[in-house]
Order: structure tokens, then C-alpha cells, then sequence
């Protein structure tokens, strides 16, 4: 029976091609439709209400399929202008005012895959169940009215359910990947979350349950040999657990010492099974190369001889990477399950977070951990560089970096991706035409990296306007702050972060970093992120600089760019 709220069901889709009418006013979407109208997004949230009157249409025939939909930066667009100090606040103060429960308005591109300009939307998220469609479409349409007394007619308003999330979920190996060699041995894949590269999944010691990712590397000019670690404070120090007050330790401190360890619980547990199934994955080789030569040698004659000098040295090849792995794992449970072995440093400085700081209104949320000597020096440590692995070959990896002009990236044949320098706020908000790639709209877009420890090796859309957040933390009203905002690569690829993310640093192809990753907003089911939030580099080194005890570390540099640990090592 059809839902009696949802416009009469005019035109149906016999292919791919939607056809679609328009209804008098905004109407309440059906359940199909509100489960449905996301496909493709990486947590495919459920829609509450939207702006338009555009009449959503189930597919319906033979060929019919649901058409997946794409999230991109908005690109050149005069919304950019008035955003974040016209539009967006009285957006915010629009739904304060009314009591909405709202967790973030993203300004992106939506539309289907493939779609050459799909149009801008404000992506409005509410607290699952707390906003009724019938509420949602009275929130939408005075939210559009606000857009067009500032001029702007061509943008709809469209609400989903969406939470935002704080994504924190013995000596240690040097990379097997080098700057001046292209080779690699057979436990290269699996090592490397436990490399001195970047993505290293981190927990406090207090809370082993809770894992992030390592962000980069500083040094102490003062105190040569001495390198820390930078990454979320959130992943350190739980806000439903520890106090958010300022932390800091050093030799004279009171406060205890704030241990922080390489892998928790399920950190380990995953390198461990990483390295069994790569195991069974070579044990499943041998049998079919064994099959292969045995075939051979009853076929016989000279093409029989051909087969087997081909299958000989494979054969050889996987078992001996069978006894590396094996190795691999022997000293991996036997260094890294205790927990006294995993010990990577602690924590040194951390203040607290707090939302919507100084005139740009960011997310401060950052630690510094000092690293223990035995777990890094300078026989194993190689700087702030991301280990690209052999999961993804280096030509596929260009290509998603630059689909239109992959050789923009072709330093990349050592399969370590160097930081050198960092994103300006304004070349974020306003990206160079002449060093990054295009959209389909031809506007500059930069494509940016991170490895976390969750979602390993990902390439997302660096959008060019913020996003409003409202992050609601336990016994404490939501509270508003801005943040940069990476999408998803394309529906195929899927989120760009997942919980355990938090504390990355994202990079673009040449190295320089963009932000420190602190969380994403998807739905609740899913754990997936459609949108994922980053506090800017260039906030993030200001706040350091300006913090009352950074002295406490005299390496924490005026310009990251000029650190040493942010140019190539030799």
C-alpha cells in the first residue's frame, strides 16, 4: 500500500535514468525512500527531510537498480563566500532557537555517480529519531529561506540521521621499504603497521580498548635524539573517562606518568591474524603450484620442462616467505603481547579540548608523546613519511591521487610517501589551479592520503568550504565548533576514515600535511564515515605555539615546514 504521506507515484525508472516530476511542496519521504535515498554513501544514512520537490521515485521493472550517490567538494561556488560568517551562523542560531538536535551542517556536492555537476546541498545531521519529517521539512524550508536572503537560490537543504564521532578506537621494525631501494621482502605487507612509519595504532595504557593512530613525528633541536609523537587528545585521554583538564609532565611534574602503548588489545589480535592469513594465503599458493607441476611433469615433453622451470622458483619463493611470516609472527607474540614490551612513550603535554577556540573556531585537540629511545632511534627511524605498501601497485595509487594527470605523482616509485611542508588554510579554502588535480567540474581539488590504524591506506576529496559540527560529549550540552572536511574518493571506495582514525595526519601527494584527523559523522549502524573532520595544520601549530607551556618542549617549531623531521631524510 502506498505511504499516504509520499506524492503519487507518477513515473517509474526502467534503467539506470531516473525520471523525475516535481511536487507542489516539500513532502515527508516514504520508509523506501528514507532508508534508500543515501545508497551508496558509506554509512547510506537514513534521510529525514529535504528542501526540494523533487519526487524521489522507487525503481521499478526489470532493470531496475538503486543508483548509487557521491559526495564531492562544492568547488567555485559564491556559498563559500558567506558561509562560515553569515549563512552557516544564522543556520546555527536557527536551530538552537528551536531546540534542534543537530550534529553538523556540511556544505558539499551530492548527487548520483558519475554525475559531471551534481548540485550543492547544505547536508544538515540530527541525532537519530530525534527529528520527525514533518518537523524536518519546517527546519529545511526556513534553512533554504535563510540561503536565499543571502542570494543563494541554486542550494537545497537536505537533513540525515548522522552522529559525529571521535574516531579513537619490544623495538620496533624499520620500514622494509627504503628511500633508495625499490625492493621488499615477504613480510613488508604485514609489517607495517609495526614500522616506524606513520599510522601507528596507539592507546593509552589505562585504556587498551580504545585505539587511534599515531599523526607525525617533531624532534628537539635542544635535545638531539629526542623525537615525540603527535596525535588526538581524545585517543590518549577518553572524554566519558579522564577529566578534560590540562595535562603536562616532565621530570619534576606531580602528575603520574601517562604511558601510551604501540597496539591495544584488538591492535595486536589484528597484526597477529594479518600475519596467520598471510600464512594460509602462501600455503594455498604452494598446493596450486604443486598441482600445476605435477601436471607438468605427467604431460611431459619440452613445454612440460618450460612449466616446470617457471613453477620451480615460485615454488621456492612462497615457502620461503612461509618461514619469514612464521618468524615474523614467533617474534611479534612473543615481543609485543605483553604489555610491558609495548610501551612506546608518554604522554608530556596535552591541553584541553575545547571547541570553537580563537577566531576560526576550531577543534583543539591534541597530545604529545615523547618516544621511549628503545622503541625508536635513529637505526630504525626514518621521519614523517607514509608507508604506501603493496597492497595498492604504485600506478593504481597515482591514478586515484590524479585521474587526470597521474604523473603530477610519480615520486612515488619508493613506495614511501616523505613529508615535505604543509596546506595553508587559504590554499585549502582557495586550492592553486596549477598544482592539483580537477574535479569533473574543473575546479581545483586536492586529493589527499592518510593510513590509520582502522581503516588502513585511504584517498579522499579535501572540501574547499568548512563544516559546522556539534559534538555532544556525556552529561554536557552540544557544543559548536569548525572543522576541515575530507569525502570519500567516490562511492566505490568507501569511507575515508572509520573509529580508530582519529589522530592521523592527512597529507596530499606531495607530502604536505593538511591536518590532524579528529573524528567523522555517519550513521550510528554502520561505524562508517561519510564525512570526516579534520583540525587544520595550520591551527593546530598556532595552538601549540601559543600554548603557556610549550615550553616545556622547545622543539614545537614556529613553521612545521622548516622542521627538519618534514623534509626528506638522508
Amino acid at each position: 500500500m502506498a505511504d499516504p504521506n509520499s506524492p503519487p507515484a507518477s513515473c517509474v525508472s526502467l534503467s539506470s535514468d531516473n525520471i523525475s516530476t516535481a511536487a507542489p511542496n516539500p513532502y515527508p519521504p516514504s520508509p523506501f525512500e528514507a532508508k534508500s535515498y543515501y545508497y551508496g554513501l558509506p554509512s547510506q544514512p537514513r534521510l529525514v527531510a529535504r528542501s526540494s520537490t523533487e519526487v524521489w521515485v522507487e525503481p521499478t521493472g526489470p532493470k531496475a537498480y538503486l543508483r548509487p550517490k557521491e559526495s564531492r567538494p562544492i568547488g567555485r561556488h559564491p556559498l563559500r563566500e558567506i558561509w562560515e560568517d553569515k549563512v552557516g551562523p544564522a543556520m546555527v542560531d536557527y536551530l538552537h532557537s528551536m531546540g534542534v538536535k543537530w550534529t553538523s551542517l556540511d556544505p558539499v556536492r551530492m548527487g548520483y555517480a558519475g554525475e559531471s555537476s551534481p548540485p550543492v546541498i547544505i547536508w544538515m545531521g540530527t541525532v537519530p529519531g530525534s527529528l520527525s519529517a514533518e518537523d524536518g521539512i519546517e527546519v529545511t524550508t526556513h534553512c533554504k529561506s535563510i540561503l536565499s536572503a543571502h542570494n543563494i537560490d541554486d542550494v537545497h537543504v537536505e537533513i540525515r540521521e548522522s552522529v559525529v564521532t571521535h574516531s579513537a578506537d619490544p623495538k620496533m621494525y624499520k620500514p622494509l621499504f627504503s628511500f633508495d631501494s625499490t625492493s621488499f621482502d615477504s613480510t613488508a605487507q604485514v609489517q607495517e603497521h609495526s614500522s616506524t612509519t606513520l599510522g601507528l595504532s596507539i592507546c593509552a595504557e589505562a585504556t587498551p580498548s580504545i585505539e587511534g593512530t599515531g599523526g607525525f613525528f617533531i624532534s628537539d633541536p635542544h635535545n638531539p635524539g629526542k623525537i615525540y609523537l603527535v596525535t588526538a587528545r581524545h585517543v590518549i585521554f577518553h572524554p566519558d573517562e579522564d577529566s578534560n583538564e590540562l595535562y603536562q609532565h616532565h621530570c619534576d611534574s606531580s602528575q603520574p606518568s601517562r604511558n601510551v602503548l604501540l597496539f591495544g588489545d584488538a591492535g595486536i589480535e589484528k597484526q597477529i591474524t594479518a600475519i596467520k592469513t598471510e600464512i594460509s594465503d602462501k600455503h594455498l599458493i604452494i598446493e596450486h603450484l604443486e598441482n600445476r607441476l605435477e601436471y607438468a611433469v605427467q604431460r611431459g615433453g619440452e613445454i612440460a620442462v618450460a612449466e616446470q622451470n617457471d613453477i620451480l622458483p615460485l615454488l621456492e619463493e612462497a615457502k620461503e616467505a612461509i618461514g619469514a611470516l612464521e618468524e615474523f609472527l614467533t617474534n611479534v607474540s612473543r615481543d609485543w603481547k605483553k604489555r610491558e614490551n609495548c610501551v612506546l612513550g608518554h604522554v608530556v603535554l596535552s591541553p584541553p579540548i575545547s571547541l570553537g577556540v580563537g577566531e576560526e573556531g576550531f577543534t583543539e585537540d591534541w597530545a604529545v608523546i615523547e618516544i621511549d629511545n628503545s622503541k625508536v632511534d635513529l637505526t630504525n627511524f626514518v621521519g614523517n613519511a607514509i608507508e604506501l605498501g603493496i597492497t595498492i601497485p604504485v600506478y593504481n595509487f597515482m591514478v586515484r591521487m590524479s585521474p587526470i594527470n597521474p604523473s603530477l605523482f610519480n615520486h612515488l616509485g619508493d613506495h614511501l610517501l616523505q613529508f615535505d611542508g604543509t596546506i595553508s588554510d587559504e590554499e585549502m579554502w582557495k586550492p592553486s589551479p596549477r598544482t592539483h588535480d580537477h574535479d569533473n567540474n574543473n575546479d581545483p581539488c586536492i586529493m589527499v592520503i592518510k593510513r590509520g590504524s582502522a581503516s588502513d591506506l585511504t584517498v579522499g576529496h579535501l572540501n574547499t568550504i568548512r563544516s559546522f559540527t556539534r559534538v555532544y560529549f556525556k552529561d554536557q550540552l552540544g557544543r559548536v565548533s569548525k572543522e576541515i572536511t575530507v569525502l570519500p574518493r567516490s562511492y566505490k571506495s568507501g569511507a575515508f576514515s572509520k573509529p580508530g582514525d582519529s589522530g592521523s595526519a592527512v597529507v596530499d601527494g606531495k607530502g604536505r600535511i593538511a591536518g590532524l584527523l579528529i573524528g567523522g559523522a555517519g550513521s550510528t549502524e554502520t561505524f562508517e564515515s561519510d564525512c570526516t573532520y579534520l583540525t587544520s595544520i595550520d591551527f593546530s601549530s598556532n595552538a601549540c605555539r601559543s600554548s603557556t607551556v610549550s615550553k616545556l618542549i622547545s622543539s614545537l617549531p614556529s613553521k612545521l615546514e622548516r622542521h627538519p623531521l618534514f623534509r626528506s631524510q638522508s
